[in-house]
């Protein structure tokens, strides 16, 4: 049986890394949302910075000790290491259960294109958290389709699960084309040869897919969920994460009920079947608010929820613990 997340309840702190912003959004916006801008010594730290090679574990293991003393140089790691640990124990602190590192904001890079800093600034990141937190259950999101990279991360670091955005089928995001060639199948694969040659008891990460994902418009064949849905079983989906159709934007709670009526039907076939209760958790992905918590807790094992806690509910800008206090108060209700 594919087990829930272990800590009840399941609710998930979004830890937004702003490295997107830092690299590639206009000087106006980062002024506007108080990020810093990197300089010239900066940009010659980020141009000797080598492509991660995630096949080979032991060559990234020693490439991570070179490459953290280049971190170390960069003006705003000290900036982004303390948004992110302040914000972690500002969650757990509340009562969150769990963390969840993601690097924003748009616009973004793909697979395949992405500036090799934004892998070492996460692996980093993880690294920090894992050694501050070893007993909290702590996933990654590695924007956009850079699911490769997020299973890498999450072998080496010991972090407990990824969340995917491209595993079902193709969609078009502002960015481009969702990928999807067998990437499920190479997850599973990359999972079981990392944590082969990875020495340690590390934790195997769930692949937490992503049905319907917000932001990307698909062909009308697919806008049933139950095209979606009919997968759990078939392709072995070990979390499903429900969102909104933007960021921020709450979950239909039809979409919910589908996806836990679907789980159900899974869990009892799949006993029939081959003597195996599969069930992946569901999870809210995107929406979550005082507003519609309740909504959330009927139906999904675990809750996701990052905007609606932010300065202003905007999810660029850091976390306000005032919204963290009534989200919470909706929350033990």
């Amino acid at each position: 049986m594919v087990e829930p997340l272990p800590i009840s309840p399941r609710l998930i702190g979004m830890l937004h890394v702003p490295v997107n912003t830092l690299l590639a959004s206009p000087a106006a916006w980062r002024v506007a949302t108080d990020i810093p801008s990197p300089g010239r010594q900066d940009w010659e730290v980020l141009g000797r910075l080598p492509q991660p090679e995630p096949a080979e574990s032991s060559h990234g293991c020693r490439c991570m000790e070179a490459v953290g003393n280049e971190l170390v140089r960069l003006s705003f790691w000290p900036w982004l290491a303390q948004r992110v640990l302040s914000e972690a124990a500002a969650y757990l602190a509340a009562g969150f259960d769990a963390l969840m590192l993601e690097n924003v904001a748009a616009p973004y890079f793909v697979r395949g294109e992405q500036p090799p800093v934004i892998y070492w600034l996460m692996r980093a990141l993880a690294e920090r958290l894992r050694a501050e937190y070893p007993d909290t259950t702590i996933g990654i999101q590695v924007l956009a389709y850079s699911d490769d990279w997020a299973m890498d991360i999450a072998s080496r670091c010991g972090l407990d699960f990824i969340r995917c955005e491209s595993a079902l089928f193709e969609g078009v995001r502002p960015e481009g084309r969702t990928p999807n060639c067998g990437n499920l199948a190479k997850l599973y694969m990359a999972r079981q040869m990392l944590l082969a040659e990875l020495s340690g008891d590390r934790p195997e990460p769930q692949v937490y897919v992503d049905i319907h994902k917000k932001h990307t418009v698909f062909p009308e064949e697919l806008d049933s969920l139950e095209v979606w849905l009919d997968n759990i079983v078939f392709q072995k989906l070990e979390g499903i994460v429900i969102t909104g159709k933007a960021t921020g934007k709450p979950v239909e709670e039809d979409d919910l009920s589908r996806a836990r009526d679907a789980i159900e039907k899974a869990k009892s076939e799949s006993q029939a079947a081959v003597g195996v209760a599969w069930a992946p958790p569901l999870i809210v992905g995107s929406g979550a608010s005082v507003d519609n918590i309740g909504t959330c807790k009927r139906y999904a094992d675990a809750v996701i929820v990052g905007s609606s806690l932010k300065k202003n509910g905007y999810w660029e800008c850091p976390l306000d613990e005032e919204r963290v206090r009534r989200f919470m108060d909706a929350w033990s209700k």
